[in-house]
């Protein structure tokens, strides 16, 4: 439908939510602690524009970080990549994402698009792990 190489699908698509992030930081600044919007949907928590902008940047980093027991959600059942002491660490950044559980679909060359989490990191200042 779309050809054989189409970049425009999947569940988590990193440059759309960089997107949204920016944004929701940008319309913060015009609304500040005004606008309160339930997030999760559904959790009856209600949150600055700011705060659910930091929830989405958490979310799509924890895909690259080591759980408790060391696996990555980007890896999913790819034992080799979770497990191999030489592959490991070195993360690849796929073209999208299970919108379930995290793990890397399509491409995993996409360092143009994907990388965007590297800015997000530096934005946050979340820790490596």
């Amino acid at each position: 439908m779309f050809g054989g190489n189409s970049n425009w699908r999947g569940p988590i698509w990193m440059p759309v939510n960089f997107l949204l992030v920016r944004a929701l930081i940008q319309l913060y600044s015009y609304y500040n602690n005004a606008l309160t919007v339930e997030c999760p949907t559904g959790s009856g928590q209600y949150k600055t524009l700011l705060e659910v902008a930091e929830e989405i940047e958490h979310r799509l980093i924890r895909i690259f970080l080591q759980d408790q027991s060391g696996a990555r959600p980007v890896y999913g059942g790819a034992e080799k990549f979770q497990n191999d002491p030489y592959w490991k660490d070195l993360i690849l950044f796929y073209e999208y994402f299970h919108g379930d559980n995290g793990a890397g679909i399509g491409a995993n060359h996409q360092t143009g698009w994907t990388g965007c989490v590297a800015e997000l990191i530096h934005s946050t200042g979340l820790p490596k792990s």
